[in-house]
C-alpha cells in the first residue's frame, strides 16, 4: 500500500468518527419524539424547495447511530405541490407525499434500479423512507421519525 492510501484511508476513517460524533451529540440532546411535538411540520412552506441531504439515522435501540459516508449522495427535495425527488447514491427517483399536521406519507414512485457498488446504504435509505410517519423541524435539522418508534433520519439543509 502506497502512503498516499495510507493517508487517504486514514482522512476517510477520521471523517467517519468525526459525523458519528456528531450524530451522537444530536442523539443525547433529543431522546423522543415527544420532545419535538411543538416542531412538528403542519405546512410544505418550511421545508419544501430545497435540498436535504440525509446525515444519518438514530434507532434508539442501536448502540450507534447510522452515519452516512456521503450525505450529499443522499439526498431529498419536497415540492410544495405535493411531490418529492431523491437521490440515493446512483439512483435518481420521485415520489408523492400528504403531510397533514406533522404526520407525513411518501408515497415511492418511479425510480432508477442500478447496483451502486460496495459501500451504498441506498436499501436502507429507501427502506427508512418507506417507515416514515412525522416530520420536525429544527433550525437547519430536517427529522424524519419512523412509524411506531422514536427512531428517526437526520437530515440537513444542502448548500
Amino acid at each position: 500500500m502506497r502512503l498516499t492510501d495510507k493517508v487517504t484511508k486514514t482522512l476517510l476513517i477520521l471523517a467517519m468518527i468525526t459525523m458519528a460524533i456528531l450524530v451522537s451529540a444530536c442523539m443525547e440532546k433529543d431522546l423522543s419524539r415527544e420532545n419535538d411535538a411543538d416542531k412538528l411540520v403542519t405546512n410544505t412552506g418550511n421545508i419544501s424547495n430545497v435540498t436535504w441531504e440525509w446525515t444519518g439515522t438514530i434507532e434508539v435501540d442501536a448502540k450507534t447511530p447510522l452515519v452516512v459516508p456521503d450525505s450529499k449522495k443522499y439526498t431529498i427535495k419536497f415540492m410544495e405541490d405535493g411531490t418529492y425527488y431523491i437521490v440515493a447514491d446512483c439512483n435518481t427517483g420521485s415520489g408523492t407525499y400528504v403531510l397533514d399536521n406533522g404526520n407525513m406519507t411518501l408515497n415511492p414512485g418511479p425510480m432508477t434500479l442500478m447496483a451502486c457498488g460496495e459501500g451504498s446504504v441506498t436499501n436502507k435509505y429507501l427502506a427508512y423512507l418507506g417507515n416514515v410517519d412525522s416530520v420536525v423541524l429544527e433550525g437547519e435539522q430536517l427529522k424524519l421519525y419512523l412509524k411506531d418508534s422514536d427512531d428517526r433520519m437526520l437530515f440537513s439543509l444542502q448548500y
